[in-house]
């Protein structure tokens, strides 16, 4: 089936094999993991404005970095006892701000060509994250579909590095639509 569980597989083989080091560190320090998640907002959030500014490589590092940080929260109020519900909230509205200024900075390298299929990403994007979250709200689980936030940025920082822009936001437009799909029928079939 084309529809495989892979949401957050560079997120355990990429990410958490360094975050869950960070963390271990951080937790020496008494650091609150919200302040963690601030910080991952403000590099994924520059990542945007250093890809705007034409500086490709250098922001898709700090993609990374952020994608790395947005982990160590999360492993860090795990490994603290520290987990709440405002730092889930947190966490999810801060990852919808650093997905569409990723997007943003891409669009601001060529509008005239970029703005339409960036438009369509955002959206495709927003897509995914609120079926997920309204689905649970409703009691359901809907972890699934292709195009979840690692596959998106993974293609992203892919796309961005072979200097395949136009390319690259249109696959995750396709991606999230395909997906936004995908979690409204699985999540219909639960709630029935």
């Amino acid at each position: 089936m084309i529809f495989i569980k892979w949401e957050y597989v560079l997120t355990e083989y990429v990410y958490r094999k360094v975050s869950r080091s960070i963390a271990k560190e951080l937790a020496k320090f008494n650091v609150n993991p919200n302040s963690i998640t601030i910080v991952s907002t403000v590099i994924g959030i520059a990542s945007g404005f250093v890809i705007a500014m034409g500086k490709v490589v250098e922001g898709v590092i700090l993609i990374f970095i952020s994608q790395i940080l947005d982990c160590v929260d999360g492993d860090l109020a795990r490994s603290t006892n520290r987990v709440t519900r405002v730092g889930a909230y947190l966490d999810r509205v801060f990852d919808r701000f650093v997905d569409s200024a990723i997007v943003i900075g891409i669009v601001a390298l060529n509008p005239l060509e970029l703005w339409l299929p960036g438009f369509l990403a955002i959206v495709g994007s927003f897509g995914v994250s609120i079926t997920r979250v309204m689905a649970e709200a409703e009691g359901a689980t809907c972890k699934v579909g292709i195009g979840g936030r690692d596959t998106r940025l993974a293609i992203i920082m892919i796309g961005l590095i072979l200097g395949y822009l136009s390319e690259v936001l249109w696959v995750v437009a396709i991606l999230g639509f395909i997906t936004t799909v995908h979690r409204i029928v699985h999540t219909i079939k639960q709630l029935r």
